[in-house]
């Protein structure tokens, strides 16, 4: 699998700073350059560093998602079922299990579920959505 596709792309992280998420914690980062050969513009993955800041767009990794999402939203908890292949905000007992949202895998890439997921946490639940502190 390319590294280009474990992380979300550009669209998809210009969405999540307008809807509101602070992505300053993201661990890759695309950096523009020119392509020595057409001239054209081109985006490399790279990890941010101080010199390039001005010159980016941070990016999350499936793991960095995984670590942005809220694991609880009020009695709910975050469950990913790799058997059932969804991604689930769930209140669970022995007796039954109450969805309070749910994403599945189906056709789609891990990545572009977990993407989904903070979209709408991000939409609904703003104010659980924490900044690592490193």
């Amino acid at each position: 699998m390319k590294i280009e596709e474990q992380v979300l792309n550009i669209e998809q992280m210009k969405h999540l700073q307008e809807l509101g998420v602070d992505t300053s914690d993201a661990s890759m980062c695309w950096v523009t350059g020119e392509d020595t050969f057409t001239g054209e513009e081109e985006w490399n993955l790279c990890i941010p560093n101080h010199f390039l800041l001005p010159y980016n767009i941070p990016t999350y990794t499936t793991g960095d998602l995984i670590e942005k999402l809220p694991k609880t939203i009020g009695i709910y908890h975050l469950m990913i079922d790799w058997n059932l292949m969804r991604i689930e905000y769930t209140n669970w007992s022995w007796q039954e299990s109450v969805f309070r949202e749910c994403f599945t895998l189906n056709d789609k890439p891990l990545i572009n579920t977990l993407y989904d997921c903070l979209c709408w946490v991000a939409e609904n639940h703003k104010e659980l959505l924490d900044v690592r502190n490193e």
